[in-house]
């Protein structure tokens, strides 16, 4: 009943101490604003910029299967294809997720179904693909299989706008296409990715991506609303009947016929608008989609038709296993089995589309011939992590990795990222140095951009990137983020040195025995990897195993708007004339020990009104005893 659900979900009251109101500036019709633009731009009363609030973001997460993408400006990737046109572009098929929630307490943002379960599908899936298949196989599909876990989604897909703004648009950097060395002392080793001063990019590899030919997403795959019926969305209205997204979907269908499970995907019966548009979920897929004029699409993997299911508890403080949300794990791993199947399909499709959806489908079977158990050491780990404790084992072991990893290469210890927490939150957090913000270190200043030559704040000459050896690009990462990359590298890096199974050419493996390491450093001597043939196979660790090859690249993920304003400082923003003014721009007001925020239950009007009558009563109590003490005061001539 109504007052039951009153009783079970109380009003929340919020009191905010923090001035949050007009900023003193007027608009075209004299009304006062005060906006992100202004608070990023605020100047005190000497002129000093001193921005009162931070945009929200963080880092991306992208990694491929197969051969390494090649690290060199213009470097033919060395993955053996002989048979493609351009062997160094091969277009790419790209699996895709969001890594984030949210709710209206941001602290609070367990994101079980909306972040954990896609996270956990689209690792299980990476994990399924690189213990199956060997990068000779991979390397000789016609599409690259990439996967892509953005941040910032739940706040106008900032991690994926950004990222294939990037890829598909084209990036321009002002140092010129090449970059400069990510490590400047480090720029003739083999492995040393290049980057980008301004506007800054901690790694440029993503230049060397094919086109993106298509996408298939996920979201919201842990509960299926007590059904075992999966559904894809998008498909041909995505990219205008252009054929690939069809055939992205077609292909997930065909393929949920073999799971064991009794799970199927079906197609969505989401119908055109008045427009003639077919809306698509909150996925990256969106992006894609926008970003392209809707020349590229592809198909979402969905555990709702065309709404979502009952309680769902979509982006809300509930969405936790520890509360109301309830999450069917063989669910999960059926979508993982699917989207891995799906994407070897996918890739298997030459350029002419002469191959049908039931050949692929056949095709991927036969080199994916297993399934995913929800009942894997594999599954196990990773959802005790994604649901349960996010400061797990296996993400401190993956994090403390990456961390040395990038100590050792940088000769800067950052610390560890921002922890994800027990139980998880999901909330993306600001974008600053300690939250992801990349930066320059050059001749012993930081820079959240550098334009060499210029004048700072100061007066002094901004200094030439590369004049002092210790010259670097810095960034730290959440420990989700950096977990998420180890633990990409780590699946997806075995297929390098594993042999192939007794069916000749089934794309099976047996592993070698790994030397065990806690950072790269440990791995120089393995005879596994050969980096004669390609500088991006260097040896490196991943979760405390030698692996040949970083497959892993971070790309940052902030507001398309906003820049990182050069010579000065992290945390100082520009924005962009020429945004396109797609999505709000969000920030977060700085907070410190005087400010803040209290959060409590309403508790009605009962305890208002008490109040109330028990202070008239006092306070007439009161008057009558001053009334009478006055009366016998004058009587007595005291008075």
């Amino acid at each position: 009943t109504v007052e039951n659900a009153a009783d079970a979900y109380p009003s929340i009251v919020s009191e905010f101490n923090y001035y949050m109101g007009p900023g003193g500036e007027v608009d075209d019709n004299g009304d006062a604003v005060y906006d992100s633009a202004k608070c990023l731009g605020w100047k005190d009363t000497e002129g000093e910029w001193s921005p009162r609030c931070a945009p929200l973001g963080g880092n991306s997460v992208w990694s491929v299967a197969g051969s390494p993408v090649a690290l060199g400006y213009g470097e033919e990737n060395n993955d053996g294809n002989d048979g493609n046109e351009n062997n160094g572009q091969r277009p790419v098929v790209l699996l895709a997720t969001s890594i984030d929630s949210t709710s209206m307490f941001h602290d609070i943002s367990p994101g079980a179904n909306t972040a954990a379960s896609n996270i956990l599908a689209l690792l299980l899936t990476a994990h399924l693909i690189g213990s199956s298949v060997t990068d000779d196989v991979l390397d000789g599909l016609s599409s690259r299989i990439a996967f892509g876990f953005f941040q910032g989604e739940s706040y106008g897909y900032i991690g994926s706008r950004r990222f294939l703004k990037d890829v598909v648009g084209g990036f321009q950097c002002s140092d010129g296409d090449g970059g400069v060395p990510s490590v400047y002392k480090r720029k003739d080793e083999a492995g040393t990715s290049r980057a980008c001063l301004h506007p800054i990019r901690s790694d440029l590899t993503f230049q060397n991506l094919g086109e993106v030919r298509g996408m298939i997403s996920v979201d919201q795959v842990g509960n299926l609303g007590g059904s075992k019926n999966l559904y894809v969305q998008g498909g041909d209205a995505t990219d205008g009947n252009a054929g690939f997204a069809g055939f992205l979907a077609e292909l997930m269908v065909e393929l949920s016929a073999n799971d064991e499970g009794g799970y199927a995907a079906q197609a969505s019966s989401m119908e055109a608008d008045e427009d003639g548009v077919v809306p698509l979920p909150p996925t990256p897929l969106s992006s894609l989609v926008q970003l392209s004029g809707s020349s590229v699409g592809g198909a979402v993997l969905t555990g709702y038709d065309d709404a979502f299911v009952a309680n769902s508890l979509y982006h809300s403080h509930l969405d936790s296993t520890g509360k109301f949300q309830s999450i069917d794990k063989d669910a999960i791993a059926s979508a993982a089995t699917l989207l891995a199947r799906s994407a070897v399909a996918a890739a298997y499709q030459n350029a002419n589309a002469e191959v049908d959806a039931a050949t692929a489908a056949e095709y991927a079977l036969g080199i994916l011939p297993n399934a995913v158990s929800s009942t894997s050491e594999t599954f196990e780990t990773l959802y005790n992590c994604l649901f349960v404790d996010g400061n797990c084992e296996t993400f401190l072991t993956h994090g403390t990795v990456e961390r040395t990893n990038d100590a050792l290469r940088t000769n800067s210890d950052l610390g560890m990222g921002v922890p994800l927490g027990a139980p998880p939150s999901y909330y993306t957090s600001i974008y600053d140095s300690s939250n992801g913000q990349a930066f320059v270190r050059a001749s012993g200043r930081y820079y959240g951009s550098l334009i060499a030559g210029e004048k700072g704040k100061d007066g002094e000459v901004i200094p030439k990137y590369g004049e002092d050896e210790n010259d670097a690009f810095l960034v730290r990462p959440t420990l989700l983020e950096m977990s998420i990359f180890g633990l990409l590298n780590d699946y997806l890096g075995r297929g390098s040195f594993v042999t192939e199974g007794e069916g000749e050419g089934d794309g099976s493996s047996d592993n070698p025995e790994l030397k065990t390491c806690k950072s790269s450093g440990d791995c120089s001597s393995v005879s596994y990897c050969s980096s004669e043939s390609s500088s991006a196979l260097v040896p490196t660790c991943a979760g405390g195993s030698c692996i040949c090859g970083s497959r892993s690249h971070y790309h940052l993920a902030l507001d398309e708007a906003l820049s990182a304003a050069p010579n000065l400082g992290t945390g100082r923003f520009e924005v962009q004339d020429d945004d396109e003014g797609i999505s709000a721009l969000y920030t977060e007001p700085y907070w410190s020990s005087y400010v803040g925020v209290r959060v409590y239950n309403d508790a009605g009007h009962g305890p208002g009104v008490y109040a109330s009558s028990i202070g008239a009563v006092f306070a007439l109590g009161c008057l009558m005893f001053v009334w009478r003490l006055k009366k016998m005061m004058v009587k007595e001539k005291v008075y």
